[in-house]
């Protein structure tokens, strides 16, 4: 069998592309907050390392998506669950402008689970008994 590297859905490189922004969106939002919070010592820099984190875990995510890695699948369907969770917080909060990032993960996590997504990552449904 021939070695074709099959091109991913555009789709996949829209979600990819956004993916990269907003990793890169949360690092440089943790470097700044870092840099603002230092001063006040190392229990307020908690927040922003878990930013860079994010932004990080986000970036690799999104390259692995674009290579058709199954993990990056699973990595981003994480990823969208715990942003969902965290702008719906925000909402119960009185922030009603975060509907939109629930909105926007809700999406993602809709798009990963479309046949075609589910074949191109090699993804299936295993039963609970």
């Amino acid at each position: 069998m021939e070695n074709v590297e099959k091109k991913p859905p555009r789709g996949i490189l829209i979600v990819s592309i956004v993916t990269v922004i907003s990793g890169a969106l949360l690092i440089i939002m943790g470097i700044y907050a870092f840099n603002l919070l230092l001063p006040l010592g190392f229990n307020y820099l908690m927040g922003p390392a878990f930013l860079m984190i994010l932004g990080a875990t986000s970036l690799l995510a999104a390259y692995g998506l674009y290579r058709g890695k199954p993990w990056s699948w699973r990595l981003l369907l994480i990823l969208s669950g715990f942003g969902a969770a965290g702008y719906l917080m925000n909402v119960a909060n009185g922030q009603f402008i975060s509907v939109l990032g629930v909105v926007y993960n809700a999406g993602i996590i809709w798009y990963l689970y479309r046949p075609h997504i589910r074949k191109y990552y090699r993804t299936t449904f295993r039963r609970l008994r």
